[in-house]
């Protein structure tokens, strides 16, 4: 779906053509070929457009980006497992969008995760500790 900032409450449809390959890691840019059909001739090159890409969708268990902390060996999130108890649990992560990031693996049905929070429970754990809290997780999974 894209939409012209020159055309208001006009909305063309096109077809990606081409991605380029080779991602501008620095800037997190890429560029892509969409053909746009123009029979009125009214769009021209440089004018600037707002795309919204659909894709297939589908149903995925994700928690805001926040709550999951990422660390040089893998990623954890805090579940509660008792009155203001809580233990470390290594997940994996997946995609990420809009604030919030899916997890493919690491979690059980009924588990309460922290959401707000989850860096200063870290950090107070490691405080309070002396440790690390991904010590003890099976690194293996990676």
């Amino acid at each position: 779906r894209i939409t012209f900032p020159g055309f208001p409450g006009k909305d063309y449809s096109g077809k990606i053509s081409f991605i380029n390959p080779e991602l501008n890691h620095s800037s997190k840019i890429n560029s892509i070929r969409i053909e746009i059909p123009n029979e009125n001739h009214e769009l021209k090159p440089g004018i600037q457009a707002m795309i919204n890409i659909l894709t297939n969708q589908y149903n995925a268990l994700s928690l805001p980006t926040d709550a999951i902390i990422i660390e040089g060996k893998g990623a954890t999130v805090w579940v509660k497992t008792g009155h203001n108890m809580f233990k470390s649990k290594m997940i994996t992560p997946g995609l990420e969008a809009n604030g919030f990031t899916e997890i493919k693996d690491g979690l059980e049905k009924g588990d309460v995760v922290v959401i707000t929070g989850a860096y200063l429970l870290n950090s107070e754990f490691i405080f309070k500790k002396g440790a690390n809290s991904m010590e003890g997780h099976d690194m293996s999974k990676m």
